[in-house]
């Protein structure tokens, strides 16, 4: 079985969930003996031990696919291509590379995307003749496949990750080891807000609210990882301007290894409006600790309120504030939910899992 990934963003540039999901996935394919590829633009290289083939544009991506047909027998597209046109491009391609005897995957990573990518009709209605198989990261994406006619082969899988060797709980020592080595403070608890410097994730948000929340900065204090990463709909120049009058911040730029901030932090802040699955919230959770998170489609289904940590209505400042207020100040709550979160990712989302779930996928194709 020979698999190509192909990605609108480089992993050698960009490490959003999507990126490190999509490194990580190519990896455990060729882990279990299956060839696996990932396809994109930007530069060529390798990573993970997993090859990155890079191409200039979005039409050079597709003639290189077009040109490989016989080195590969699946092309899993990770998510609809955002560029003006490009959808319409890839659901034409995708119905050639079928009459080729190709076998033809689209994931939708986040929800909304079906809806704002390539929202003609021609996209809708090409998307629901030329794709053997959908992949869904939460429920509520069945709606939206609907609402453009797609009601078949739509699998609910998103992305796994290794609960075993990465995403793992540390001790105490080993945690302020961590803390020294990134340069965060050691005696305090720290909150973590770690994606892309975009509206839907809402950073603003988070920061304005730590600005109203003084009576816990002596004891907390907020560590920001991320970027814009040059993405159409960043905020970043704004979330800086208003991180120059809120206290208490430490802002990181992106990281390839993220893991070592979950292990260094104690809560993870997840304020989004719109997710597919996040994979900071699965992350976070397999390293044992809690999330405060929207209570949106995509977060919930793992983040259960007072189990596995916090759910807020999504913008809801108040309910956010005081959710922080109370982890920040009960230990033994945070321990608690932090225990119930790993169980439910390592029963759920380990790699083992998820690449198994692939793999009959594409065997029944």
């Amino acid at each position: 079985m020979k698999v190509f990934l192909v990605i609108p963003y480089n992993p050698l540039k960009e490490t959003g969930g999507l990126e490190l999901g999509t490194l990580r996935y190519a990896a455990s394919l060729i882990a279990s003996g299956r060839e696996a590829t990932i396809v994109t633009r930007g530069r060529s290289g390798t990573m993970a031990g997993v090859t990155i083939v890079g191409l200039e544009s979005f039409s050079e991506l597709c003639r290189y696919l077009l040109r490989r047909e016989n080195a590969y027998d699946i092309v899993h597209w990770m998510e609809i291509f955002p560029g003006s046109g490009e959808v319409e491009i890839q659901a034409m391609l995708s119905g050639v590379l079928r009459t080729m005897g190709k076998k033809v995957v689209l994931m939708v990573a986040t929800s909304g995307n079906l809806r704002n990518r390539g929202g003609g009709s021609l996209a809708r209605l090409l998307l629901n003749s030329v794709v053997d198989a959908y992949v869904i990261s939460n429920p509520e994406q069945i709606g939206e496949f609907a609402e453009s006619g797609i009601t078949k082969n739509i699998n609910i899988i998103g992305f796994g990750l290794d609960t075993h060797n990465v995403f793992i709980p540390v001790d105490p020592a080993r945690k302020t080891v961590l803390r020294r080595e990134l340069k965060l403070p050691v005696d305090k608890v720290l909150c973590l807000f770690i994606g892309r410097f975009v509206e839907r994730k809402r950073p603003d948000f988070l920061l304005t609210c730590w600005q109203a929340m003084p009576d816990i900065h002596e004891k907390a204090e907020l560590i920001v990882v991320g970027s814009g990463m040059d993405q159409h709909d960043s905020i970043e120049a704004s979330l800086l301007k208003l991180a120059r009058k809120t206290p208490h911040v430490y802002f990181r730029g992106i990281t390839p290894q993220p893991e070592s901030y979950y292990q260094s932090c104690d809560i993870l802040l997840l304020p989004s409006d719109r997710e597919g699955q996040p994979n900071v919230l699965m992350e976070m959770m397999a390293c044992g600790n809690p999330v405060i998170g929207s209570d949106i489609a995509g977060i919930r289904e793992l983040l259960i309120h007072e189990q596995s940590g916090l759910l807020f209505a999504p913008n809801d400042s108040e309910r956010f504030k005081a959710a922080v207020r109370t982890l920040v100040n009960n230990a033994g709550l945070r321990s608690q939910l932090g225990r119930t979160a790993r169980g439910i990712v390592v029963k759920e989302k380990s790699q083992e899992t998820v690449l198994n779930q692939y793999i009959q996928l594409y065997q029944g194709l």
